[in-house]
């Protein structure tokens, strides 16, 4: 069988991935999280959606205010006085794309992944058409690859209990 091993405790068989033996519950020092592509194109994705979005909101919000002035814009837009608050809120979504995807690419939280996923999504207003297949593509590519992404010290605890348990 290909991928598998066997516990150098008990001799339990058991896939190369596998960070405790399901066995005897000893902890294996050379096991080592598959990384696929998935994540690593999502991560990817999701840093070039929101960096198109950080781009865009430079020329529209430094380029073009600094020419019309702040008035001036939100009365294009219809937003009057709220483009300062609203300008904030589009950059910090453009800004979670962005750490969101470095995340997925260290796979370190799957949830701050899936968040920046779903903000590359949203991250362009001009670019609709391309940030919405970005992110829906980094969404979907982050849900598959949860398995990739580190435990919480709160999950491995409670796994840790629930293996003590079983055994004693």
């Amino acid at each position: 069988m290909d991928g598998t091993g066997f516990c150098s405790e008990c001799g339990a068989r058991m896939t190369l991935s596998t960070e405790t033996c399901p066995n005897c519950g000893v902890q294996l020092p050379g096991a080592a999280k598959a990384k696929t592509w998935k994540t690593t194109t999502a991560g990817i994705l999701a840093i070039v959606a929101g960096a198109i979005g950080v781009t865009e909101w430079v020329w529209v919000a430094v380029l073009e205010v600094v020419r019309y002035g702040w008035s001036a814009m939100g009365d294009f837009l219809g937003l009057g006085a709220i483009l300062p608050a609203v300008a904030t809120v589009a950059l910090a979504i453009r800004i979670v794309a962005v750490v969101g995807g470095v995340v997925a690419l260290r796979r370190k939280s799957w949830g701050l992944a899936l968040a920046g996923s779903v903000c590359a999504m949203f991250s362009s207003v001009f670019l609709v058409i391309l940030n919405v297949p970005l992110g829906v593509a980094a969404i979907v590519l982050i849900a598959l690859g949860k398995g990739e992404f580190e435990r919480g010290a709160r999950s491995r605890r409670s796994c840790e209990s629930d293996l003590k348990e079983r055994q004693g």
